[in-house]
């Protein structure tokens, strides 16, 4: 009985033994990600912003201006913001176009701060659906342009807003949707606008520039601004990919929620920079920025002064919308 007995303990407990070294090992929680360290800019790559900028013809300004810069991003941090923000303070020191202020407090951004300045610019920052989430500081921005103010952005400028806060993307004209012309490309600029004010730094001509380029949707839109450059769909690099295929992006969502990927569509327009009225202000978004290297691009940091200048009002460009042509006409 008693050798019964430890046999039925050994058999016991080599169970247990087996059933803990089987037994699934708890999920753990993946460690949350650092946050994105940010690189400043090296002095060369100063050197060659101020070299970019002082080439650039400057219109005299009409009268003491000052822009209000909000470069906080909610989503992807470009890094390249940082010498966004010194080719700002440069174009203050060196050209003396307008005053800077950085403010990346949504709660002061209203009424009564925002009547100080003439324009704003939205530098390279993602997500302000997720920052301004008061009506107050909502109403004031978008009240601000649409009151006579200006309003500059480039590239990340317009990846906020969407189905959260649509007036912010009306306000430019469209959200970013996809990027399938990616930053280590090199990708064929058509001059869409060959003798308009704001494009006298391409001289008449198309370019080709390295950096991430935005495709826009949601309230875009035929004849919604005046395109000033935009993907050349003539050139073979941006409609396909390196297998010679047609370049596909995602497209609708699937009966699984899921977007599914489509062919880009080649019957409409993807414009690069514009400008437009909204309301009594004026608007200008150029999709070039995400890469460093725009920020010294001699013909961008002209474009992006004329832009400024622009929404200053110290530049009288046409904003008239449109007409784009039948092949590139959506």
């Amino acid at each position: 009985m008693q050798l019964r007995r430890l046999f039925l303990l050994i058999t016991f407990l080599t169970m247990a033994l087996f059933a803990a070294d089987n037994k699934p090992a708890k999920k753990t929680k993946k460690p949350p990600k650092p946050p994105k360290v940010l690189i400043p800019p090296t002095a060369e790559e100063l050197s060659k912003v101020e070299e970019a900028l002082m080439a650039a013809k400057v219109q005299e300004p009409k009268k003491e201006r000052k822009i209000v810069i909000y470069s906080q991003s909610r989503g992807f941090k470009h890094n390249s913001r940082l010498i966004g923000e010194e080719m700002l303070k440069l174009i203050e020191s060196k050209l003396k176009l307008f005053k800077v202020s950085f403010n990346n407090n949504p709660e002061e951004w209203t009424a009564e701060y925002l009547k100080d300045f003439d324009a704003i610019c939205v530098l390279n920052a993602t997500g302000l659906e997720h920052a301004f989430r008061k009506d107050e500081n909502r109403q004031a921005f978008i009240n601000f342009v649409k009151n006579g103010g200006g309003l500059f952005g480039c590239h990340a400028a317009t990846d906020g807003g969407k189905e959260k806060w649509p007036e912010y993307s009306a306000m430019w004209g469209g959200h970013f949707d996809c990027h399938p012309w990616g930053k280590t490309g090199t990708w064929k600029i058509e001059n869409a606008a060959a003798t308009h004010l704001l494009n006298r730094c391409f001289h008449g001509e198309n370019f080709e520039i390295n950096d991430e380029l935005y495709l826009h949707k949601g309230p875009y839109k035929k004849g919604d601004f005046k395109t000033l450059t935009r993907i050349d769909l003539n050139e073979k690099v941006n409609t396909h990919n390196h297998s010679g295929k047609l370049k596909t992006v995602p497209g609708d969502r699937g009966p699984d929620g899921k977007r599914v990927r489509v062919d880009l569509d080649l019957t409409r327009e993807y414009p690069t920079s514009w400008c437009k009225k909204f309301g009594d202000g004026r608007v200008f978004y150029a999709t070039f920025g995400h890469n460093e290297s725009a920020y010294w691009n001699k013909k961008i940091v002209e474009h992006f002064i004329y832009g400024l200048q622009y929404v200053l009002g110290d530049l009288t460009a046409d904003d008239t919308p449109g007409p784009i042509n039948e092949k590139q006409g959506q």
